[in-house]
């Protein structure tokens, strides 16, 4: 009778007993994940300059906690302006992917500017935010692209596929003093898996090296385009206006980087029906079609195109290539291009003008350990390719 009585009692308990001890086992799991105080806040990733402009360029960086984010800045000592993001008037608070378009910047001048991030710790009404500790930043600098500059140098590297030792090694080969900014032309990432493998891949390798002094331009390659993540790109690498694709002027020379998408066509089984770039391409061409009427494009002494897919040279190359010779090359042919810089190949080539019909331009695609650097001048553009360790494999000199 006595074991009945206990064994009735202990089932009525059981539950609650269970209850509490799950409780203060989910207790424990949380303090032991979490060594941070409440609300408090770091900078765990960069800053990296991106997609500068005539009179503007995107500042990224990234926090330990969702932040409510703005970049202090200024043309003086004094950090005069604010920036922050916003999107239909609304300020994000919800990532740890920080990025703030700075405005109104003069061609030349040295920019001075300060990160600012406040934690996010969510909402106690509709109307009541809670926020944690502020974090700000040193006082970065550089120079803003400008027009008008006379002598430039800039540099690209593609198909990395995350071997950031790589990229690393090749950044050995060049002298940064002289760089005014950094292409990546694709294939960076290879299938955007996690948010890790977007900084070890090569965004802190770039932070350190030269982030938050020289801008990049970062042009989407085919693998950028899978993996689970890979629709989360945007909020790493936020484009321009939307678009994946946009120009940039930089010492009379117009530049255009442009998305060439995947490689095969969309109904290909590698994609399982999650994919629509001939609908993506079109309305990239008619943007393009547009951006070939401006004063920048007609203007410019000299005119560089920027994609990871190359124009297409044979029956054989990929339908990606096959897609962005159809629907480009002939338009920017027309217009006097002078450079296309492309990569996925993984290897090294150069069509001069007229070895592929009545091209302009000098096609090149840059293999998976080459440096290439473009030195401008007044009067020429030279190329040199060089693979990792040094050995030049190719220079170019291209006239106007």
């Amino acid at each position: 009778m006595t074991f009945s009585t206990s064994s009735s009692f202990s089932r009525i308990l059981s539950p609650a007993l269970i209850l509490l001890t799950l409780l203060a086992l989910t207790s424990a799991c949380g303090l032991a994940q979490s060594t941070e105080p409440r609300g408090s806040i770091e900078i765990t990733h960069g800053p990296v300059l991106q997609l500068p402009g005539l009179n503007e360029i995107t500042v990224t960086w990234h926090t330990s906690r969702n932040a409510v984010s703005e970049v202090r800045y200024g043309e003086g000592e004094t950090l005069d302006k604010r920036a922050v993001a916003s999107t239909l008037g609304l300020i994000p608070n919800e990532s740890t992917c920080q990025a703030v378009r700075l405005t109104g910047l003069t061609p030349g001048k040295t920019i001075r500017y300060q990160l600012v991030s406040k934690a996010f710790r969510g909402y106690k009404t509709p109307y009541v935010p809670i926020f944690g500790q502020t974090v700000e930043s040193e006082i970065f600098s550089y120079t803003h692209l400008d027009p008008a500059k006379e002598n430039f140098s800039f540099v690209m590297w593609n198909d990395i596929h995350d071997d950031c030792e790589r990229l690393e090694a090749m950044f050995q080969d060049v002298d940064w003093d002289t760089i005014d900014f950094v292409v990546l032309n694709g294939d960076i990432v290879n299938d955007f898996i996690s948010d890790k493998q977007f900084f070890d891949a090569f965004y802190d390798a770039c932070a350190r090296q030269f982030g938050s002094s020289i801008p990049m331009v970062f042009v989407r390659g085919n693998h950028e385009t899978r993996g689970p993540w890979a629709r989360r790109f945007f909020e790493y690498i936020p484009g321009v206006d939307g678009r994946s694709y946009y120009a940039f002027t930089h010492g009379n020379v117009y530049f255009l980087a442009l998305d060439s998408g995947e490689d095969k066509v969309d109904d290909h089984r590698e994609y399982a029906g999650l994919v629509d770039f001939v609908h993506f391409r079109d309305e990239q061409t008619k943007w393009l079609l547009e951006e070939l009427k401006s004063d920048a494009c007609k203007n410019a002494r000299f005119r560089v195109v920027i994609t990871h897919q190359p124009s297409a040279t044979s029956a054989e190359d990929w339908f990606g290539s096959q897609e962005v010779r159809r629907l480009w090359r002939d338009a920017i042919n027309e217009k006097g291009a002078h450079l296309w810089l492309s990569g996925h190949t993984h290897r090294f080539s150069w069509c001069k003008p007229g070895e592929d019909g009545d091209n302009h331009f000098h096609l090149m695609t840059n293999p998976t350990d080459g440096t290439v650097r473009v030195d401008v001048s007044p009067d020429t553009m030279q190329v040199t390719v060089i693979r990792k360790g040094g050995e030049i494999i190719h220079e170019e000199t291209i006239s106007p």
